[in-house]
């Protein structure tokens, strides 16, 4: 990978919105993506060529709950080392920001999770399920 810059918490909500609507995700309103980006643990972005190309979030509570977010790369640039970067960005976050018993949750998409177990990332027992609810 070439001419590769990464920048950390400096992620727009045109970017955020930009790569919704690039991997199939459904629109929120700008001002609430301003909100949910203000409020944000931190933010990575790689860009390529001065060209976005991938992105991650890290939301939570800053000291015992942490969460994975919104690991993003472009259809285009996928398989190319790019999810690799953010997750170490993500990674080297953690380390300095975690303190001991911290948890660290994310739900990772269909066919990815041999992906973030490379990372040390298992999947909850069959006894204690993850869950969700989205608010429409």
């Amino acid at each position: 990978m070439k001419n590769i810059v990464i920048k950390k918490n400096q992620l727009s909500a045109e970017e955020y919105q930009f790569f919704r609507q690039a991997v199939g995700w459904s629109y929120i309103e700008k001002s609430v993506v301003e909100k949910s980006l203000n409020n944000e643990l931190f933010s990575v972005c790689i860009y390529q060529n001065h060209k976005i190309t991938a992105m991650g979030r890290v939301v939570g509570d800053g000291a015992i709950y942490f969460y994975i977010q919104d690991i993003m790369v472009l259809p285009q640039y996928h398989n190319m080392g790019f999810g690799n970067l953010i997750m170490k960005e993500i990674e080297q976050y953690l380390t300095l920001n975690t303190s001991s018993n911290s948890f660290i949750g994310l739900i990772a998409a269909n066919g990815v999770k041999g992906f973030y177990e490379k990372f040390g990332y298992k999947a909850r027992e069959v006894n204690a399920p993850g869950m969700f609810k989205t608010i429409k």
